[in-house]
């Protein structure tokens, strides 16, 4: 393997090492256990997420409407759970199908009316996020159940309920895609989706489904982000879309589909978790913090580009 191979395969895990150990010499707050919970606690929706949006790319699709999803399904569970003291259960029940709902319109309409990805989930997102408006007419909802406070808020063993969820997910995206047969069904659509049909793969049905799994887990991270901060704000998962998809990708999902590891999705996180803890912690202003996000998020779609362009050499 030459050192431009193993760069492009392992950069990221070499990156993520490197990043933790200079902070390890030059903060002694970085080396706090209560710090380390504070960068997973942070990253636990971003992670949750990804797992979904990982499927999503690989089957070589896009959706820039995650945080509209939240935003609106979430909007919808508050309205009913605090003004009209539904049971909170049949709230979150709610918020679990209008997500599934956005990701089955996503879904359907790229594998079966074959429109472009990223046009269909620009055009839900400002659905959602227009939604979101006119339901809640721009009000902040408090005073939620214990259950969704309970989620955000407690811990299990002394590890934080939202990172368990993470870890869960996690753990259930990686076996989902490494070891099993649809994982590989994912992965054969996103590489050649003319020879995964040839296959006897259904890929319309496969890509599909990775927008209604994506759907589902943005429901699952709207009661995450609502319950750890015990309020809902029409701004809620604003932006978050494009942290998700640079995560994936740093990690080194192609954009191009049909390669990805959720190892790396994880690790992919937890770089830009931990680069925004790093500045943090150095006092770096949040206008500069923004900017390094952005240098970061070009570095990997070029590094993606460049990854691409060396495997048809090869």
């Amino acid at each position: 393997m030459t050192l431009t191979s193993f760069f492009l395969k392992y950069g990221t895990y070499v990156l993520f090492i490197g990043v933790v150990l200079i902070m390890l010499i030059v903060s002694s707050k970085f080396r706090t256990g209560s710090n380390l919970v504070n960068v997973l606690l942070q990253n636990s929706t971003l992670g949750v997420m990804a797992v979904g949006m990982t499927l999503v790319i690989i089957a070589g699709g896009m959706d820039v409407s995650v945080g509209a999803i939240m935003s609106c399904a979430a909007c919808v569970g508050a309205v009913l759970i605090v003004d009209h003291g539904v049971n909170q259960w049949v709230g979150m029940l709610v918020i679990m199908l209008i997500s599934l709902a956005f990701g089955f319109v996503n879904g359907f309409s790229v594998a079966y009316f074959r429109m472009p990805a990223f046009l269909v989930t620009l055009a839900t997102q400002s659905i959602g996020r227009g939604l979101a408006l006119v339901i809640s007419n721009g009000q902040t909802y408090r005073k939620f159940s214990d259950a969704i406070i309970y989620i955000g808020t407690n811990d299990i063993l002394g590890i934080p309920v939202l990172i368990w969820m993470m870890l869960i997910i996690m753990g259930i995206g990686y076996i989902l895609l490494h070891h099993t047969l649809y994982g590989r069904r994912v992965l054969a659509v996103g590489g050649n989706a003319e020879a995964a049909s040839a296959s006897g793969i259904n890929t319309r049905l496969t890509i599909m489904s990775t927008y209604v799994i994506l759907g589902f887990i943005c429901g699952i991270a709207a009661i995450m982000t609502v319950g750890r901060i015990g309020s809902y704000w029409t701004a809620l998962g604003t932006g978050i879309e494009f942290d998700v998809i640079a995560g994936v990708v740093i990690g080194g999902t192609s954009l191009a589909g049909g390669s990805g590891k959720m190892t790396g999705t994880l690790v992919g996180v937890l770089l830009m978790g931990v680069i925004s803890n790093s500045l943090n912690l150095l006092g770096v202003d949040a206008y500069w913090q923004d900017v390094a996000k952005g240098i970061v998020i070009f570095l990997a779609v070029l590094i993606d580009a460049v990854r691409n362009r060396y495997a048809k050499a090869e």
